[in-house]
């Protein structure tokens, strides 16, 4: 007989409490967020539609892209990884390709590319409608040219803090006849050998590739017309003493092969990156020796040039203001007789070169941008809610309405990896990204379970973050008078990033505060419809244990024997039966 719903006031659907919504989830880049999210959905999602959708034409994001000389993680090895993939490296620090070849290993043992990402195809704009309860993408089919619109529950922002690369604005950049690179669109096809080379920027980028071609160059011409603190080493336990790279002996790496062992050692490395906050902060001695230390380490490396080191060597902020990068061989190369180092910024560029502060023109073969990226966090395509694109809507503002740097106030069942406020500003992003992906995951399953057709961050809530991280940035570096990406390239900027360390994001991610969420069901008069006809979906399918409430034997038990021993039709030792 057929259950009937005895309520006449409210719609109760013949459904299972317990019972998961089908999603679909579109996820927008396939570099380590979005692998991150396939291994982590699989693990702890059910009834999940995904699709990926990758502008490249493989996997990687910043580390396909980005393979100019020199080009190497900013932090150790061992901990720029996902925790539940540990590999053996061959160098302290990874260069790109070595770090793309293990993304890719990770790609292939799961088969991601096969099951999710459509490769070449490019996201045009998204859409969502409170009545549909559903994200219109417009997608290009970047090999065909073909577009169609994809439709889906939920996306998922994956594309990166450091992917749309950007030429400097200066005159006549178009108008060279030699070759023109961007350390992030790089043609390894091009030889630098004999070459003379202008490379422009002074970020992290031009301190890896400065020294990296230096040898092979004939001519070296460079612009550092911001001051900058160039550092040492982090971690410095496992670091050599002059700072430089170094591979893993034969004996180091049998510590890979030792699940336990390896594990350690990269608790070993990664701990100093969770101690040294105190250095982000005014004030603190941790920041006092980190401004002394690194002090000492540029003054001396800039000895024989004293003025270079004059003009670049800050005195108006504090070391963190820009994210701290390894520079080892930077300082040398720019005391080097093949250098030319201006302090100036760069005005013109010709058909042969550039003119120098004199207006005196030099000849170059290459000029390569080192120049960055857009930080900006706004988005990238039109980004609208029911017709009203937000992107326009937020010019006004310094910084996009960031709720946690994981959603956008306003804008429903969107999860951006590495948004404004995230914590980008010291230490490995795969943590991060990690709890990124476990935080997305537990709102999509509360979403599934309880009938929830959208949950967007609340205006008045973001905003109350927003002014919390706010004043609290003011007690650090970060709003020292530096330019830096933090801060959308502007000296006075306002910097977006997390009111914290990493491992305060980390706590807060653990579980969602809903209690922070417009919450819509798809049953708007009626939030409990979720819980349906009366009995759970472990009543009916047998799922697990349907006394979980009483706990579990302490120890392996045989539920055979003590069924047939306390049966009462069983027989007593004494010889007599239970009637």
């Amino acid at each position: 007989m057929t259950p009937t719903n005895p309520s006449e006031d409210v719609y109760i659907p013949e459904q299972l409490f317990g019972t998961k919504r089908r999603l679909k989830v579109i996820v927008v880049g396939a570099g380590v967020s979005g692998l991150n999210f396939f291994k982590l959905a699989e693990e702890r999602g059910e009834e999940l539609d995904i699709v990926c959708f990758e502008k490249n034409n493989d996997i990687g994001g910043t580390w396909l892209e980005n393979r100019y000389p020199g080009c190497a993680c900013d932090v150790p090895s061992v901990v720029y990884q996902y925790p539940w993939r540990p590999a053996p490296w061959s160098h302290y620090w990874s260069q790109a390709l070595e770090i793309w070849d293990y993304l890719k290993t990770v790609e292939r043992e799961n088969h991601f590319v096969e099951k999710y990402v459509k490769l070449r195809h490019e996201v045009l704009s998204m859409s969502w409608t409170d009545e549909a309860g559903r994200w219109e993408v417009e997608v290009q089919d970047l090999e065909r040219g073909s577009r169609w619109v994809e439709s889906g529950h939920v996306v998922i922002n994956a594309t990166g803090v450091l992917n749309k690369w950007k030429w400097p604005n200066i005159n006549g950049l178009q108008s060279f006849k030699g070759v023109l690179l961007h350390s992030a669109a790089w043609d390894p096809k091009v030889d630098l050998r004999g070459k003379r080379v202008a490379v422009i920027g002074a970020g992290s980028s031009a301190v890896q590739i400065i020294p990296s071609i230096y040898d092979s160059v004939e001519k070296i011409y460079t612009w550092v017309r911001s001051k900058i603190w160039i550092t040492s080493t982090f971690s410095q336990q496992f670091v050599r003493s002059d700072g430089a790279n170094y591979a893993y002996s034969p004996e180091q790496q049998q510590i890979f092969s030792n699940e336990d062992e390896y594990l350690a050692y990269r608790k070993m490395v990664e701990e100093p990156f969770n101690k040294r906050f105190g250095f982000i902060l005014n004030g603190t001695k941790e920041q006092k020796a980190a401004l002394q230390f690194c002090h000492d380490y540029m003054t001396t490396n800039l000895q024989s040039r004293p003025d270079i080191r004059d003009k670049i060597v800050p005195t108006d902020f504090s070391v963190g203001c820009r994210r701290p990068t390894p520079g080892y061989g930077y300082l040398q190369s720019l005391c080097g007789p093949k250098t030319t180092t201006y302090t100036q910024e760069l005005i013109t560029i010709t058909e042969n070169g550039f003119l120098d502060p004199d207006d005196n023109e030099h000849a170059v073969d290459v000029i390569i941008c080192a120049t960055g990226f857009d930080t900006t966090f706004k988005p990238r395509t039109p980004l609208l809610v029911n017709g009203v694109d937000m992107g326009k809507l937020w010019t006004t503002r310094e910084t996009v309405p960031s709720y946690l740097s994981v959603g956008l106030a306003g804008v429903p069942n969107y999860f951006i990896s590495g948004g404004a406020y995230f914590p980008v500003a010291h230490g490995s992003f795969f943590p991060l990204i990690h709890k990124f992906c476990e935080y997305t995951l537990q709102i999509l399953e509360k979403m599934q379970l309880e009938n929830i057709k959208s949950v967007r961050p609340n205006l008045q809530r973001t905003d109350q973050f927003l002014s919390h991280a706010d004043t609290f940035l003011k007690r650090t570096v970060w709003t020292d008078p530096c330019t830096s990406w933090f801060k959308g390239g502007k000296k006075d900027g306002k910097p977006a990033l997390w009111p914290g360390s990493r491992l305060h994001f980390l706590k807060l991610l653990e579980a969602p505060r809903m209690e922070d969420y417009d919450i819509e069901y798809w049953v708007p008069e009626n939030p409990f419809a979720f819980l349906g006809n009366g009995m759970h979906i472990a009543e009916i399918e047998n799922r697990g244990d349907l006394t979980w409430y009483l706990g579990n034997p302490a120890h392996d038990v045989d539920k055979t024997r003590i069924a047939q021993l306390m049966s009462p039709d069983e027989k007593l030792t004494n010889g007599t039966s239970v009637a």
